[in-house]
């Protein structure tokens, strides 16, 4: 987690610029105005605990939510949750845990939804921030919010245009690429009703289904480097783990050959929907 926090670049003289402007027009801001939620296992206090802390750390106040436990659903349940004519490329079958850790996601979009604020953090319960996440996330909150989804973190480099700096350090930016992993994500309000509805039908999971943005049409963009990543610990390792190898096949040419073609599926959309790549916020704010 050290090297995802420390691995940026300085940003050039001409960024420095435009921070100076952002920083002249920009008011005292101290606290956090949005809400925050935090998805956690009823059965995992231990990673509230260590979750908690952290968004204490930053100075954030949270809703705890408790996440959709795969254990408490029958097969009826989980059978219903997934679409059975799926209009996407599917690597594989969903695992249960997987289910329930798409339907713990779209509990949390109902609940911004149906509230009044303009939009919301949304963390997952095994979140640890970097070095100046706290000033980040509040300039992130009183600055141009042109977006309808931002990642606050990627598990690896990518390519990224239309850079616009936060501060010295971090900038917020798009890829066409969007990476893995729901551990961090700020969310509007109109996106989040809009996947909430969306997305009633699952077939694969929440950060696959976030990654293709010719299906969903929402802008996302990334903050670089990222602001936060998934703790490496025992006591939080991810819950998804163990029940995905379960649901992997044991043959490792067969995971080859559906990756492949899971990767070019993808590759070929990105390039087929390149037009129609979204660069500014799906909803008005």
């Amino acid at each position: 987690m050290r090297e995802i926090c420390s691995a940026y670049q300085p940003i050039s003289s001409p960024a420095q610029s435009a921070i100076h402007r952002i920083r002249a027009n920009r008011g005292p801001v101290s606290e956090f105005s949005f809400p925050a939620y935090l998805i956690n296992l009823n059965r995992h206090p231990e990673r509230l605990k260590i979750s908690s802390d952290e968004l204490k750390s930053v100075g954030m106040r949270f809703q705890r939510v408790a996440a959709v436990d795969y254990h408490d659903l029958d097969p009826q349940a989980l059978s219903a949750a997934v679409d059975k004519s799926p209009k996407t490329r599917i690597k594989r079958d969903l695992s249960p845990g997987e289910v329930a850790c798409f339907l713990s996601h779209l509990r949390v979009w109902r609940m911004i939804a149906e509230g009044p604020a303009e939009m919301a953090w949304v963390f997952e319960d095994d979140i640890s921030f970097c070095e100046n996440a706290r000033d980040t996330m509040l300039q992130i909150e009183s600055g141009d919010r042109d977006w309808d989804i931002l990642r606050l973190y990627s598990h690896k480099a990518l390519a990224l245009e239309r850079i616009k700096p936060l501060n010295d350090r971090y900038s917020v930016a798009l890829s066409r690429k969007i990476p893995m992993s729901t551990v961090a994500y700020a969310i509007s309000r109109p996106a989040a009703e809009y996947l909430q509805q969306a997305m009633q039908q699952i077939s694969i999971p929440v950060d696959s289904a976030l990654k293709q943005w010719w299906v969903h049409g929402l802008c996302t963009k990334i903050v670089s480097p990222s602001v936060c990543a998934p703790r490496q610990d025992t006591a939080t390792n991810s819950t998804l783990d163990g029940d995905r190898r379960s649901h992997k096949s044991r043959n490792p040419v067969d995971r080859f050959l559906s990756n492949l073609l899971y990767q070019t599926y993808l590759r070929r959309m990105r390039s087929l929907h390149a037009a129609d790549f979204p660069r500014t916020r799906k909803f008005p704010w």
